[in-house]
């Protein structure tokens, strides 16, 4: 008797295996919040500490830090260097820090 291999069964299709957990997520709850209802409505209104997004301060970027934003997120998707084509993201979104660092007088 010989081992028989996946292709000689006709069981040769590709394995696919699931990457996506499938387990429930945790809601996250912070820790000052408070529920309460509208007396005459009877509408849920939350109250207390809420986070708020993380935002980056944002400068106006100029055509020409588009263009090489551009060409330099181009450049790191050819080289294959993920944080050169962030670099050009940043540039061209106008969060690269660029007038950060001018001395003010």
């Amino acid at each position: 008797m010989t081992a028989s291999t996946r292709a000689s069964t006709g069981h040769s299709k590709p394995r696919v295996h699931l990457t996506v957990s499938t387990e429930p997520e945790r809601k996250r709850q912070s820790g000052n919040t408070t529920t309460t209802t509208h007396r005459h409505t009877g509408v849920k209104k939350q109250t207390g500490a809420t986070r708020a997004p993380a935002t980056h301060h944002k400068r106006k970027p100029h055509l020409s830090d588009k263009i090489e934003g551009a060409a330099e997120k181009l450049v790191g998707k050819i080289t294959r260097r993920p944080g050169k084509k962030a670099a050009g993201t940043r540039k061209m979104r106008g969060t690269d820090g660029k007038g950060s660092h001018v001395k003010r007088v």
